[in-house]
């Protein structure tokens, strides 16, 4: 491994000490009053009280029926949303033919929902339909982004370009190379 796979990789370990750290455990005791080891404790955390580490996102759920060149998305509101705006595009090649922004300045209530055709030309191989949903969602402006695969991929698609390590969770992590020489 160069040394800046092993720089990126040390960061994302240094970045993930927080989260591993500011998790809502419980007094470390057992059912009985006895204190718990630490491997103990931190064993039941990751069991029972693993923190919520997605990025927050606008309250809407986004689905998509994909077809060669086509698609049928729908979007389902899991609360009140004004000023709504939907973008498409693609991603790998994929070109939208339809309006890029079906949705500008919607207003939808909490289960409302919407739904539109998207045509589109795919890339070669695997390429990916991408919506974007941003808006007012109880007060606060946020945003949710959706990616569809689209396609097999190639066989060069399917080359791998990285190094694949396993972290100490099990978490498989892709060590990508940095483009640039030592």
């Amino acid at each position: 491994m160069n040394r800046k796979a092993l720089a990126v990789l040390s960061g994302l370990l240094a970045l993930s000490a927080p989260v591993a750290c500011s998790s809502q455990a419980k007094s470390a005791s057992t059912p009985s009053g006895q204190p718990e080891t630490p491997s103990a404790a931190r064993s039941d955390m990751t069991k029972t009280h693993r923190p919520d580490t997605a990025k927050p996102s606008a309250p809407v759920d986004v689905k998509a029926e994909l077809d060669k060149d086509r698609a049928r998305v729908t979007l389902r509101f899991d609360a009140p949303a004004t000023d709504v705006q939907v973008n498409i595009s693609g991603v790998d090649g994929l070109t939208v033919k339809s309006a890029p922004t079906p949705v500008d300045g919607a207003s939808f209530v909490a289960a409302g929902e919407s739904s539109f055709d998207v045509t589109f030309t795919p890339g070669a191989g695997r390429s990916h339909l991408v919506v974007a949903v941003t808006g007012n969602f109880r007060g606060a402006h946020q945003s949710k982004v959706a990616s569809f695969a689209v396609g097999t991929p190639s066989k060069e698609q399917q080359k791998s370009t990285g190094t694949t390590v396993t972290g100490e969770d099990g978490q498989r992590i892709k060590v990508m190379p940095s483009g640039g020489g030592q």
